[in-house]
């Protein structure tokens, strides 16, 4: 018997690898024999490198760079064996890095963003992956091309040399000459389920602007000089653009980057579909699944790649919520670990146990369908 197991993490509670582990070894006690597979998941936001550089072998990587409202953070990377580069922008330029008195989107810069960028290509990789989920800014990636050696100026042809949100509405026109040797060759794929375009009242400005510290005016202000880097660019607009703070419009029209699904890049980065051949079940998981989460995101993703290579797909989620019946539309068998909790702290606190007794129920409900 072949089990792929492949969960995403419990957000705020336990990694991915750490799930894997929990349902690995709940498996095999209620089916000693059975061939286990385990790969840690994300879907492009935070630990996505963790995640991916574990399920691979590759190595980890750090690089001190500027933090989203300037200073130094140490950002994170991974190597995978392929030589495949894989890195998170919010490792440099993520909301969790700046205090929630301090968030400023009109000062917050990706500018850590480009400078890993800048190494990765020094170093000489050609392809790579990135999850742009969590980030402070909402400078359209300006920080970013700064960092990569573009040049902005203003009206008066002036280089900006200012970061951050403020400087968009005074970009007038692009320099490109003094940008990195090696960009022209690197390929970036963009891991994002974010649909948002980069303007307008679902776009980077006014959807998140508020998260990351804008004040009306300042989504006001935000948006207008996005529709300015827009017309300054000139590169047309595509779905996702608005994600990270325009960062997807910025990765697209600065680094000519692939904006994909992050369920689906990091299911390929990690050789997911291989490992399903021939499998009998696919199990995955995440700390809430609702109806929204039936919309493209990791685990419904990994169920329809388990149906079409002929494996059963098996969900156990910290928590199930909404309408229950499209979950037996998307998974084999769905399943809440919840063991009666009267609180969410104790639930947190037990959900390491309620997983393994969960699986191995589960286990022992389908070894028998399995033998007869």
């Amino acid at each position: 018997m072949k089990i792929v197991v492949a969960p995403d993490s419990f957000k705020g509670n336990m990694r991915s690898s750490r799930v894997c582990e929990i349902i690995k070894q709940a498996i095999l006690l209620e089916i000693p024999g059975a061939e286990v597979l385990t790969f840690p998941m994300a879907d492009g936001g935070e630990g996505t490198v963790e995640a991916v550089v574990e399920a691979t072998g590759g190595m980890f990587h750090t690089l001190n760079v500027c933090g989203p409202l300037g200073g130094t953070v140490e950002a994170q990377y991974g190597v995978l064996p392929d030589g495949t580069a894989v890195m998170e922008m919010a490792s440099a330029s993520g909301i969790e890095l700046v205090p929630a008195d301090r968030l400023n989107p009109m000062e917050a810069t990706t500018y850590g963003t480009g400078e890993l960028v800048r190494h990765l290509i020094a170093e000489g990789h050609t392809s790579i992956v990135m999850g742009i989920g969590g980030s402070a800014t909402v400078d359209g990636g300006t920080g970013m091309a700064q960092a990569l050696g573009y040049r902005f100026r203003d009206a008066a042809g002036d280089v900006i040399t200012e970061r951050g949100g403020r400087i968009l509405p005074r970009l007038a026109s692009i320099d490109a000459e003094h940008v990195v040797d090696g960009l022209e060759h690197t390929k970036i794929r963009v891991a994002c389920d974010v649909t948002n375009p980069l303007t307008g009242p679902n776009g980077a400005a006014a959807v998140f602007g508020p998260q990351k510290g804008a004040t009306p005016e300042m989504v006001g202000q935000l948006d207008a000089g996005l529709s300015n880097l827009w017309k300054t660019a000139g590169t047309e607009g595509a779905p996702g653009d608005g994600a990270a703070g325009g960062l997807g419009y910025g990765l697209r029209a600065f680094c000519r980057a692939e904006i994909v699904s992050g369920a689906h890049l990091i299911a390929e980065t990690v050789g997911l579909s291989e490992a399903l051949q021939g499998a009998d079940l696919l199990i995955t998981g995440e700390g809430r699944t609702d109806g929204q989460s039936l919309q493209g995101k990791l685990c419904p993703v990994l169920a329809g790649m388990a149906h079409r290579h002929g494996a059963r797909s098996l969900l156990v989620s910290g928590a199930l919520a909404g309408e229950l019946d499209p979950f037996l539309d998307v998974f084999d068998f769905a399943f809440s670990i919840s063991a009666g909790h009267t609180s969410f702290e104790a639930c947190i606190a037990h959900a390491p146990q309620d997983l393994a007794f969960t699986v191995r129920n589960t286990m022992r409900i389908l070894s028998k369908s399995w033998t007869g």
